[in-house]
């Protein structure tokens, strides 16, 4: 089963959004906005009959703890016009141990009409591109703060263009990296709190309405009115075990106040003119630093900062004896002629380092912020024994731990080759710990510790045409602990994957796994390895159960090698048949990729 696509260029996302958001000539204030694509899908859109995947948005999968993402099968009941939503009707899971309310009230956007339709008559078409063209808008050009502009103010004239513009450069990578990645790292992040942010002042609403909110659909629900309150997925109307607590107001504050802060810097960044400034202040910075440390002359040129390669040594404030015992072991670290440079910082550190540079961290606390600097065949190691970080119950204090701000999406992006030995790699505050995008990442002796909590929060993914290499590490406490996507390759010596939904996934034939001396393990993981896509043509059944990897070994012998054990885990080994796929192969890896958020790409050629 296949659903809509569409490509479409700059020019022809602007002329679509102006032809809805046209006034003849009149300033159109942001409140209306809302209610001119109201108009124009009532026009479009079958009020009800359609079939359509529901991609169900990470939110929902959290409080539901689901695995991100779950895409569902099912046929639109009704349309909402005026909250451009539609009344979704489950009919089919991939999984069938998802379980979610039958009718659900989600938004238009999230739904991915289906090519086939069992009824013919329904003009489809003409639905699945409107609701492209609204979810390019409210997905690409609506910010979550836009609603709040004054009225007597043109929105389409100030925003309509440039949005869609940066949007275009994006896709099409026309600006410099690390503000592209900071730039969807904003996006990404705001409108993950404003449907968070919609999804929890709903549940408190639903608290503090009671039984009356139902009295009320009772007397609106008169055969002329149709239905307007749903139960939201995982409401205490829908299922009360799958949301029982409510997160306090002060933390909705905090999330008010952290989508202000977005906002004002993102405000800044939408003005070409300011990217280009930022961007310039950002180069002439790096380009200081590298002065600095490599020329004491004056008028050396930026151009002829290039040096040997360095070792970095960033500690944390200590006592001076702490910090002369930690040079000393730095010493055994460091050949002899190789220059060293004291760091403040490990974010400073990151900023300025060049191919080649080794990072050398002291036990304690190293936070950075979303980066992409980890891609010149470096190192960072952190100052303290290999058994401390494998240890059973590590003494958290004394390692070296590398952590991020609570607003960023991802620990750290690997684009080339590197390597990580000696670490702690704190993700609690994260939802994806290590994104290998390409290149070889190396891992030795290495703990990735997750929340534990979340359904959603991976610690290592891999790319198309990335290479994994871990040797004695740990990985705990996460929904999945490694996933391999297609054309992707991982080798694993004593490694240890444990209480983690999924400890592994295989999402593709032709990713390669080695499983070196059988000494990989999986504890106490709710599934130990997950394997995708593989074709059971005598089997009717959408997921077959192995105890063994042997077992799932003969399904891809070239590809997948090795042996591991599995220690109290509920499932050992778990096939998703693909013969019984809701989707087609190629919509299944595309709408996957798009789950990655901030790494995909919108559809603009």
């Amino acid at each position: 089963m296949d659903v809509y696509s569409f490509e479409k260029s700059f020019l022809e996302r602007l002329k679509e959004a102006e032809a809805v958001l046209s006034w003849e000539g009149a300033a159109i204030p942001a409140s209306q906005v809302r209610s001119e694509w109201k108009s124009y899908v009532e026009l479009q859109i079958e009020p009800t009959g359609w079939q359509a995947m529901w991609k169900i948005p990470r939110v929902i999968c959290e409080d539901l703890k689901l695995r991100y993402p779950t895409i569902v099968f099912g046929y639109v009941d009704q349309v909402i016009f005026d909250e451009l939503k539609a009344v979704f009707v489950v009919t089919a899971v991939q999984d069938q141990d998802v379980h979610l309310p039958e009718s659900n009230e989600v938004s238009l956007i999230e739904l991915w009409p289906t090519i086939q339709q069992e009824n013919t008559a329904l003009n489809v078409d003409t639905t699945a591109e409107c609701i492209d063209r609204l979810r390019f808008f409210y997905s690409h050009v609506w910010m979550p703060w836009d609603k709040d502009y004054d009225n007597d103010r043109d929105w389409v004239q100030m925003h309509l263009h440039a949005r869609i513009q940066l949007a275009c450069d994006l896709s099409k990578n026309r600006l410099p990296r690390p503000l592209a990645l900071h730039m969807r790292t904003l996006l990404m992040e705001s409108r993950y709190i404003q449907q968070r942010l919609e999804y929890l002042e709903l549940d408190l609403s639903d608290a503090e309405d009671g039984e009356s909110d139902d009295e009320a659909v009772e007397l609106n629900d008169n055969g002329s009115d149709p239905p307007r309150k749903q139960p939201k997925p995982g409401s205490p109307k829908a299922n009360s075990n799958l949301n029982k607590s409510l997160l306090p107001v002060t933390d909705l504050m905090c999330l008010h106040l952290r989508l202000a802060i977005i906002r004002s810097e993102f405000e800044i960044l939408e003005n070409p003119e300011m990217r280009r400034a930022y961007s310039e202040l950002q180069s002439n910075v790096l380009k200081r630093h590298l002065l600095q440390r490599n020329s004491s002359s004056i008028g050396h040129l930026p151009e002829q900062a290039e040096r040997s390669p360095m070792c970095h040594l960033v500690t944390v404030p200590g006592e001076l004896q702490t910090q002369i015992d930690l040079l000393t072991l730095a010493k055994q670290q460091v050949p002899p002629n190789k220059q060293v440079q004291l760091g403040n910082t490990l974010q400073d550190v990151l900023s300025i380092s060049q191919t080649l540079d080794d990072i050398l961290l002291s036990p304690g606390e190293h936070t950075i912020k979303f980066l992409e600097h980890l891609n010149d065949n470096g190192s960072i190691k952190g100052l303290v024994a290999a058994e401390a970080i494998i240890a059973s119950n590590p003494d958290l204090t004394k390692l070296p731990i590398v952590c991020s701000s609570d607003e960023d999406s991802t620990l750290m992006v690997i684009d080339g080759n590197y390597t990580l030995s000696h670490l702690l790699l704190d993700c609690r505050h994260v939802r994806r710990g290590i994104l290998v995008r390409e290149g070889t990442l190396s891992m030795r002796y290495c703990r990735i510790l997750g929340d534990g909590n979340s359904s959603t929060q991976e610690a290592i993914v891999c790319m198309p045409g990335a290479k994994l290499m871990l040797e004695h590490c740990v990985l705990e406490n996460f929904a999945v602990g490694i996933s391999l996507r297609a054309e992707t390759s991982a080798e694993l010596s004593k490694v240890t994957i444990r209480k983690c939904n999924t400890g592994l996934e295989l999402l593709d034939q032709t990713c390669k796994l080695k499983l070196q001396d059988s000494s990989c393990n999986f504890e106490t993981c709710k599934l130990g390895i997950l394997a995708d896509g593989i074709t059971l043509p005598n089997s009717p059944e959408k997921t077959v159960s192995l105890k063994h990897y042997s077992e799932l070994q003969r399904y891809n012998e070239e590809n997948w090698l090795g042996n591991c054990s599995f220690n109290s885990c509920l499932r050992n080994v778990r096939v998703y048949n693909q013969s019984q796929h809701l989707l087609a192969k190629r919509t299944h890896q595309s709408l996957q990729l798009e789950a990655l958020d901030g790494e995909n790409k919108e559809n603009i050629n």
